[in-house]
Formats: structure tokens, C-alpha cells, sequence
């Protein structure tokens, strides 16, 4: 057999184009070439070009929501090369505003990328380095790469990191700039808060396609404003990203304690009701006001169904292995709280997304790295809904028990074919780092917040698509949402909100409901608040012709 042979067409057909690379362990040009060869495409030194005929073509037209995919699609476009993609955008200008999408990981909660719509995709996945660019003096990350791919070349080649997302396969194109976050936010800030530079291909007013590079040091104007519009503004709005820049990074930790504390519904919560939430979620307020920055919590308040609500918490530290730790005051607040009563782990995976855990262990000292690739888990595909909210204080005793009555509802009572085990609200500890920096600075607004709030609910049917049976599953979320903001017109509307506590939603958990809420114009004013002027300035001026849209887009005019 010839070496040649070790890619076929059958093994491209098995899984991502990045995963098809990594496992013939050769050079990535020569791994593209043989990627390339394989793909029963049109093919050229910077682009790969697919159409329905291509083996893996049917695979790539949906994402990882199985609720979304792409049945019009009729071409696929993969750049190799930065170059490759400029001419990916060339073509793609030809179907038109709107009919053309790009996709980088495919985790988009909503049809941005893969919908009935879609009559062709670029495929960012294969412009995936992560380097150090010695002329210019930055760091570098491919729009195509993943989360995986960033916190394995940081760390590995040069000791550093981003303080990015918990999900290794969600792509840094849409997720680096609506803002990205993860578990060392609290410590070092947002993705945005370090990116100084973004390469981007853009369609000018007479429909062509040009390259274009915008620093923070960029003069006052257009120039400077399409880079500020990516630190924050949301992917897929302003031209096709193809690399992010950084000046600095932070330098890795050394260890983390990883604790993951469970309480069970049958035999802890249920018996003492809503007051043992309370205790619950107050003890978690409590932690997130006095741990220091190193530490990030993420409390996945679970429908009664998965048996049990988890608590996944990491600190950070450097020095000699064990020399600190945040046991004493975690367990003095279990105390304090009275609810200590959890050391048993419960069976079952902790779920969510992010941080999807399929063997628990209670209490784990591990090295930072460790804790990475324990963590770092986006889950199956399956199909899901999402919400999101921002909050700058601890919640109101009339929300907790909202929470308790969603997550102890049976949306058709007993029905064994309805799985409620995979809804939640995850609630994530904020603030820290990421509030030292202006809301004006990047585009992402909420810079007072201390918790992040992710309405989920999953489930699966036997087929892919969007018209299989979910409904119970969007009612119950959709209701549960509106039941927690019915004070703010059924929305985390900060303008409705006299405790200035909600401070609108979050870009990369996208929801299309809210534009059902006084329009588009209300869905962005949540997601931007303040800075939305500025975002409408910046698509005026480099996506006049508004080649880029979906439903939640911001508009050209």
C-alpha cells in the first residue's frame, strides 16, 4: 500500500476536517495535501471546493446542534491558506447577502451558519495554526482553530494561555470575538481583553473582496473600529476573520484543585424544599463575593430528573504542588450555609455545557493541564436550546423559587420518552478581572456583572433537523425564562429593571425569542447595550451591502 493511501475517501467521511488531519501524524502541508487529494473536490493550492458529490460534503452541512443544517447547501469552500481565504469569499460574493455562511466549529446554538437559507459555506476548519508571528511581534491564532487547538500550542510551545471557554471543539472564530470566556476569566479577563490585532476579509460597497488588518494602535476611524467591533461585536457580522493577534498572553498556571460537589433531589433537596436550594445557591453567591480571582465556579441548578445539582469548582495556584488551597473556607461555607451534607458523590454524569463530566470525582490536586483536558468536554451532539442572562447582584428570593418550581416540573408528568435530566440553568461565577475593564473599551458592554447565567435543555431524536420532536423541551425553557424575568416584561432588560440588578444577554449563547420582544432592535440593545451605536457604525462601513447576516445579525442601514 502507498503511503498515499493512508487518507482515503472513506476515513474523510469519518469525522471534522481538523480531526481528519491530526490522525495521519504527518506535516500539516503535507496532511492538507493528502486531505485534499482525498476530497473528491475541486481542488487548488489555497482552496478546497466541495459539492454534494464529495464524500464528507453531507457531514459538514450540520453543526453540532442536531436541530440545525444546511439541506440547500450546494457548495462548500475550505481555505487552506489565508489567501485561500480571500478567494473562498471571491465565490461566495456570487450567491449573494445572506445565502452564504461561515462556519468555524459549528457550535452556533441558533441556524446562523446551517439553515434553510444556506446555499454555501465556508469551511474555516483547516486555517487552524496557532504560532508566533516574529515579524510583527504577536501571537497568532487561525480563526479555524479550536479551543483545543489554542490551549495546546499556548501551553506547550510557549508556557501561555487564553482565558478561553471549557469546550475543546467550539471554534475561536465566532468564539474569541463575541467575547469569549472560561474558567481563568475571573483571573485574567476575557479573550477580548487581550487580542491587539484581527485579520479580516471584507466586502466592499462594489461587492469585491478585500483584505484587511486592524490593531488597537490603529488611528481613530473605520480602521480602528473594525477592530474594536471584533472584541465583542459577535462573529459573522463585519467579513470573514481569518487570524487573531496578541501582543501579550498570560503565562499559564501550575495547579488547580479541581471540587465537584453534588447534592441530591431524592434524598437532600425534595425532603427540605426550596429552603435547601436557597442554602445552596446562597453558599455559591457567598463564594463568588470572597474567593479570590483564582477561583471559578460553575453551579449547574439541574431539573430533579438528573438526580442531582452539582457545583464544578477550579482554583488556580502556582508554587509547590499542594502549597494552597481553598478547602478550609469551601468547607466553612458548606457549613455556614448548613448544607455540608454532600461529600457522597451522586451517581451520574454532571452535565451541561460547558464542562460535561461523565465520571466525577469529588476532589482532585492536579496539575493546571490536568485540570484542562478533565474539564474540556463540549458533550455528544444532541439537540439543545439556550438563554442567557447577566446579573450584577445575587438573586432575588422571589427567583429562587422560580428555580425550584422549573426544576421540579414535569412538563407531561410521568412520560417516560420525556427526558428532563438534560435541562438546567448553569450559573457561572464572574466579575473579577473582568470587570476592571470599561465597558466602552471592547464592544462587550456587561463589565459590572458577577454572574453568568445559561438556560439548557437537551434532547435527542432519531432524526437531525428542526421539525423532530423538541417542543416540550422549548416550552419548558421558554417558560422558565419568561417566569424569571417577569418583572423586566419577561426578558433580563436592565431598562426595566429598577434593582439594577439584569444587565441583558450574552452573544454567544444566542436566542432568536428575544428578537420576539419589540424586535431586533431590542434582541441587540441585550446583547450590546451601549456600545451598539458604534457596532451599526462599523457594519456601515465594512459590510455596506450586508453580505453577512442571520436573523440576530446587526443590520447595514
Amino acid at each position: 500500500m502507498k503511503e498515499r493511501t493512508l487518507l482515503t475517501r472513506r476515513a474523510v467521511t469519518a469525522g471534522s476536517i481538523a480531526s481528519l488531519l491530526a490522525i495521519t501524524g504527518t506535516p500539516r502541508a503535507e496532511a492538507k495535501a493528502r486531505f485534499a487529494a482525498a476530497a473528491a473536490g475541486k481542488v487548488g493550492a489555497d482552496l478546497v471546493i466541495l459539492d454534494p458529490n464529495s464524500p464528507q460534503f453531507a457531514g459538514l452541512t450540520q453543526g453540532f446542534n442536531r436541530r440545525w443544517s444546511a439541506p440547500n447547501c450546494s457548495r462548500i469552500l475550505v481555505p487552506l491558506t489565508e489567501a485561500g481565504a480571500h478567494k473562498a469569499l471571491d465565490k461566495a460574493i456570487s450567491w449573494g447577502p445572506g445565502n452564504f455562511r461561515v462556519r468555524g466549529g459549528g457550535h452556533c446554538y441558533e441556524d446562523f451558519v446551517f439553515s434553510d437559507r444556506t446555499q454555501a459555506l465556508i469551511d474555516m476548519s483547516l486555517l487552524n495554526e496557532i504560532g508566533f508571528d516574529a515579524r510583527n511581534g504577536v501571537y497568532y491564532a487561525q480563526s479555524g482553530g479550536t479551543i483545543w487547538d489554542l490551549y495546546r500550542q499556548l501551553y506547550w510551545r510557549f508556557g501561555l494561555t487564553l482565558p478561553g471557554g471549557s469546550c475543546y471543539s467550539v471554534g475561536l472564530g465566532g468564539h474569541i470575538s463575541g467575547g469569549g470566556y472560561g474558567l481563568l476569566s475571573r483571573q485574567f479577563g476575557l479573550t477580548v481583553d487581550w487580542l491587539t490585532g484581527v485579520r479580516v476579509v471584507t466586502v466592499s460597497d462594489h461587492g469585491h473582496a478585500a483584505f484587511n488588518r486592524a490593531t488597537r494602535q490603529s488611528g481613530p476611524g473605520p480602521v480602528q473600529d473594525l477592530y474594536w467591533a471584533h472584541t465583542g461585536g459577535g462573529g459573522g457580522n463585519f467579513g470573514l476573520v481569518t487570524r487573531y493577534e496578541f501582543a501579550a498572553l498570560p503565562r499559564a498556571p501550575q495547579h488547580a484543585e479541581l471540587f465537584i460537589l453534588t447534592w441530591s433531589w431524592a434524598d437532600t433537596i425534595i425532603p427540605q424544599g426550596v429552603d435547601y436550594l436557597v442554602g445552596i445557591i446562597r453558599c455559591f453567591e457567598h463564594l463568588t463575593h470572597t474567593m479570590p480571582p483564582a477561583f471559578f465556579g460553575l453551579l449547574k441548578l439541574t431539573h430533579k430528573k438528573a438526580g442531582k445539582i452539582s457545583l464544578v469548582i477550579q482554583h488556580t495556584y502556582d508554587g509547590v504542588p499542594g502549597s494552597s488551597t481553598i478547602k478550609p473556607q469551601l468547607e466553612q461555607a458548606l457549613r455556614q450555609f448548613r448544607i455540608d451534607d454532600c461529600p457522597a458523590a451522586v451517581e451520574g454524569a454532571v452535565n451541561g455545557h460547558p464542562a460535561y463530566l461523565p465520571c466525577p470525582v469529588p476532589y482532585q490536586n492536579l496539575r493546571w493541564w490536568e485540570a484542562v483536558q478533565t474539564v474540556n468536554d463540549s458533550g455528544p451532539n444532541r439537540k439543545g436550546k439556550y438563554k442567557s442572562a447577566y446579573m450584577r447582584d445575587d438573586f432575588p428570593s422571589s427567583q429562587i423559587q422560580t428555580i425550584y418550581d422549573y426544576l421540579t416540573l414535569d412538563p407531561c408528568g410521568n412520560a417516560k420518552h420525556i427526558d428532563m435530566s438534560q435541562s438546567l440553568l448553569q450559573v457561572d461565577s464572574y466579575g473579577g478581572q473582568i470587570n476592571a475593564v470599561a465597558p466602552q473599551a471592547t464592544a462587550v458592554w456587561q463589565r459590572s456583572s458577577i454572574f453568568k447565567l445559561q438556560y439548557q435543555t437537551y434532547w435527542q431524536d432519531v432524526a437531525s433537523g428542526s421539525k423532530t420532536d423538541g417542543e416540550v423541551y422549548l416550552r419548558w425553557i421558554r417558560d422558565f425564562y419568561g417566569a424569571m424575568y417577569d418583572a423586566y416584561g419577561g426578558i433580563p432588560d436592565p431598562l426595566r429593571d429598577r434593582t439594577n440588578n439584569v444587565d441583558g444577554c450574552y452573544i454567544n449563547y444566542p436566542d432568536t425569542d428575544l428578537n420576539d420582544y419589540d424586535g431586533l432592535g431590542k434582541a441587540l440593545s441585550l446583547y450590546y447595550g451601549g456600545n451598539l451605536p458604534r457596532l451599526i457604525r462599523a457594519k456601515r462601513a465594512w459590510d455596506p451591502l450586508n453580505y453577512f447576516q442571520n436573523s440576530q445579525s446587526i443590520p447595514a442601514s
